[in-house]
């Protein structure tokens, strides 16, 4: 395995790891289908915004062509995450009756393409898409598929230069030229391998069931809508071919070179050679239809694998260039007129290319999982029927099982919608706020996912989020502040609002000495001090050994606890957002309703079955527990797990209500009174902040809050980062897209 001067270069100053180290891009092209698989009639989804901002989801060629594309990533998973993120943002603003369709080959068309809309961002491009579609034929245009796009690691040219290449060329742009120029043309002879490996479109058009099968319809150059080959022996004859082309009518503009791989700069095609290539775009992969995004991450693993093998081993003589991608463009060609069900006349030759990446892989200690990905894609070249292609060739009703891929793809993306694909690792609301985010055109990055950190960034203006709705809109100290109960009780009565008069322990036994004084107060409400979210309340005091219990398994969770006094109101979360009220819930506690037949643990079950309901903070709807409170207030009732309760009888479970123990959320924004908006708003911008979440008891919320009776609003706590997902998916009411609101609000102009 002979290295080129470069490879040997790479290898001798230790620079392997860095020519791994690709940047890549990915943009999916899908069209939007109605349940039959017709193309969609609605325009472009308007809550993606203008196109001209929004380049992570815009229209393709025709208005139901939908363009997803990713920032550009460093590693596999992330890119992967990403798309996922992306792709189910995509699905979920859809039409209720439209799903995204699965395949490169076209769905089902109108008999008169003629009345297929075409994408209207402006225009100029308006005007150049009708020309085309004037010139080409339509079917070609309205074909999908994904584009890679690759950069090599911006270091390994300067240290490579630096060190060895300086004097060999006239400049370090040349340089850079040569090696992207190596890698197009490995890519340009290595096509039909990817081709044999990926091909996803038996035929053109999917209601087309009389044509022979071919490994990629849409690769084939009768699939192409254009057929102008790229010249890829320098970079000047690239540019001169292209540009003789449009200058000849054969291409309307450069943009329209439908070629497998283009070279990309900064700049006009006429600068590139001097300004030099940044990047190069693979456009030969279809759709991977049994992948919800379209998109195999074993195909992109192969072609970062391939540029690393195309930057070290030896390039073609230039004079050698034209002969030898010209056999590469009819050995692509046959590959892919081949029935996708069997064997490739290349087979042998496909063995080899990987064997030979595999012992690439092990000479030069690459990651070993480029040798799990070559062992897997060699099994698709010794059995044929494990090829995408040959997957979808083999289904007798290809409209059948495609429309059942799109429908199966689009109720996975919405049976949970409060995660996010590519993001579960992140808080409920950080996931809805990446959601809204990225359905926007923001690019959304991952700054340290168990921290929940975010850094949303949109046309060069970046906001930190934190938990989801923390951001650099509120002051830090005092963000910091009101992290801690206490703390944000007395910065509450400060600001001259009512609050409920509190105690803090730092020990158990000092708490439960005062057991008899709370008693003659007639209740208590135990908080646990810092940032945790445990919360008991006894409207009636229990026996003291039930409360010593409690207290005890408090201490083991907190260093403090707040007892408060109890306050005999409705429970009500008020949502700031840029300094004005966004939503309200009512917090009801934990409980249970009869139906006069169910047992309770019957009646548990089946509330914790609900889909939104599961363990605290991790699904929207926190699941009903049985502890001590609970079982403590079922006895209260007289009841076991084993009772029958009737029939419109509700049981509490417990006394206090919060997000975290099983409380149902009723949105209650439109029924709130305007007096304890208003309240809450001052109060939020006498803080000085723009992002809050005010707890607030309240006896009536259709009473008018007067001066005379502050005990109409007691204020329990404000928050900085306030959960957002309680007002996205209450239990009972209306959800409120405050996650938008947060978004819009961070980027207000």
């Amino acid at each position: 395995m002979e290295l080129d001067a470069v490879g040997k270069a790479i290898v001798q100053y230790h620079l392997v790891p860095l020519v791994h180290q690709t940047n890549l891009g990915l943009e999916v092209t899908m069209q939007r289908v109605d349940r039959q698989g017709h193309l969609a009639t609605t325009p472009h989804p308007q809550r993606f915004g203008s196109p001209q901002q929004n380049r992570q989801l815009r229209p393709g060629f025709a208005a139901s062509t939908l363009k997803i594309a990713t920032p550009v990533r460093h590693t596999i998973p992330t890119l992967m995450a990403d798309l996922n993120g992306l792709n189910m943002a995509a699905r979920r603003t859809l039409a209720a009756d439209e799903q995204l369709w699965p395949l490169s080959s076209t769905p089902v068309l109108p008999e008169d393409l003629s009345t297929i809309q075409l994408a209207d961002v402006d225009q100029t491009s308006y005007q150049h898409r009708r020309d085309l579609a004037q010139q080409t034929d339509l079917q070609k245009l309205l074909t999908t598929g994904t584009h890679v796009n690759l950069s090599l690691n911006e270091q390994l040219f300067t240290r490579l230069y630096t060190e060895v290449f300086h004097q060999q060329y006239h400049s370090y742009v040349d340089f850079r030229n040569a090696i992207y120029l190596k890698v197009a043309q490995g890519f340009v002879r290595m096509n039909w391998l990817i081709q044999y490996l990926f091909g996803a479109s038996p035929r053109l058009a999917v209601t087309d069931t009389k044509t022979r099968p071919r490994r990629s319809s849409v690769q084939h150059p009768d699939g192409r809508y254009q057929p102008i080959t790229g010249d890829y022996t320098t970079i000047d004859r690239y540019v001169a071919k292209l540009t003789a082309a449009v200058r000849q009518k054969q291409l309307l503009s450069v943009n329209d070179f439908d070629g497998p791989v283009r070279f990309h700069s900064n700049g006009q095609l006429a600068t590139m050679a001097r300004q030099g290539v940044y990047y190069v775009e693979y456009r030969g992969l279809d759709l991977d239809p049994t992948k919800a995004n379209g998109v195999d991450a074993n195909a992109i693993a192969l072609m970062r694998l391939l540029a690393s093998y195309f930057v070290m081993m030896p390039g073609l003589p230039t004079k050698l260039v034209p002969q030898v991608n010209a056999q590469a463009d009819q050995l692509t060609q046959q590959v892919l007129a081949e029935n996708p069900t069997t064997a490739s006349a290349q087979a042998i030759p496909a063995a080899q290319v990987l064997d030979a990446l595999a012992d690439f892989v092990k000479v030069y200690g690459l990651p070993n999982d480029d040798a799990v990905l070559l062992k897997q894609l060699k099994q698709r070249v010794t059995d044929p029927k494990k090829t995408p292609s040959a997957r979808i060739a083999s289904e007798s009703e290809p409209l059948t099982w495609a429309l059942q891929q799109a429908t199966n793809y689009q109720v996975a993306a919405t049976e949970r919608p409060f995660e996010l694909d590519g993001f579960t690792g992140l808080d409920i609301s950080s996931q809805q706020v990446v959601q809204a985010a990225l359905t926007r055109g923001i690019q959304a990055d991952v700054i340290d996912e168990s921290a929940n950190i975010l850094r949303l960034t949109k046309l060069g203006q970046s906001r930190l989020v934190v938990n989801g709705s923390g951001t650099d809109l509120n002051p830090q100290a005092l963000t910091t502040v009101l992290q801690h109960k206490a703390a944000a009780k007395q910065v509450l009565a400060e600001h001259g609002v009512q609050v409920p008069a509190s105690q803090t322990y730092h020990s158990a036994n000092q708490l439960i000495d005062d057991y008899d004084r709370y008693v003659q107060a007639g209740g208590i409400v135990l908080k646990a001090a810092d940032a945790t979210h445990k919360v008991v309340v006894f409207r009636i005091m229990p026996e003291r050994q039930l409360f010593e219990q409690v207290v005890r398994q408090l201490f083991e969770q907190t260093r403090a606890v707040m007892a408060e006094e109890v306050v005999v109101a409705s429970s009500y979360r008020f949502l700031v957002i840029g300094g004005h009220v966004q939503a309200i819930v009512e917090r009801l506690p934990a409980n249970i309703v009869g139906d006069g037949r169910s047992t309770v643990e019957a009646l548990l079950a089946r509330k914790n079955g609900r889909a939104l309901r599961g363990p605290a903070f991790q699904y929207p709807q926190s699941e009903l527990q049985l502890g001590t409170i609970e079982r403590y207030r079922l006895a209260s009732y007289h009841l076991d797990l084993d009772s029958v309760v009737s029939r419109g009888t509700q049981i509490l479970l417990r006394e206090d209500a919060t997000f975290g123990n099983g409380a149902d959320v009723l949105d209650a924004t439109d029924d709130m009174h305007q007096s304890y908006i208003e309240a809450v708003e001052k109060l939020v911008a006498d803080l000085q902040l723009s992002v809050a979440g005010v707890d607030v008891m309240i006896p009536n919320l259709y009473a008018e809050l007067v001066p005379e009776h502050p005990e109409m609003a007691v204020y329990l706590g404000i928050h900085a980062a306030p959960y957002l997902y309680p007002h996205l998916f209450p239990t009972f009411g209306t959800a409120r897209t405050v996650a938008d609101t947060l978004v819009e609000t961070l980027f207000a102009e």
